[in-house]
């Protein structure tokens, strides 16, 4: 099951609208949230807290991501 929408993030004093999705699976989920044209995932580690899962075909500019934005978004993500 999938589901798209907006996730708003304030990062900087600047209110950004992410395109996102929702994927459900049998006993989890991840958010798969675009930004700067590449598509994150997020995921709950063993510890409940999110993380990002680098995959094996992400492009070079991946490390060009503010970490400060990755930030902004999983504090969002843990107050849904």
């Amino acid at each position: 099951m999938e589901h798209s929408f907006e996730l708003p993030v304030t990062y900087k004093n600047t209110e950004l609208l992410l395109p996102g999705r929702l994927v459900a699976f049998t006993y989890s989920y991840k958010f798969y949230i675009t930004v700067s044209d590449i598509e994150l995932i997020f995921e709950r580690d063993d510890n409940g807290a999110f993380r990002v899962v680098k995959q094996e075909n992400m492009p070079v500019n991946y490390n060009d991501i503010d970490r400060g934005l990755i930030a902004a978004i999983i504090d969002v993500l843990d107050n849904l």
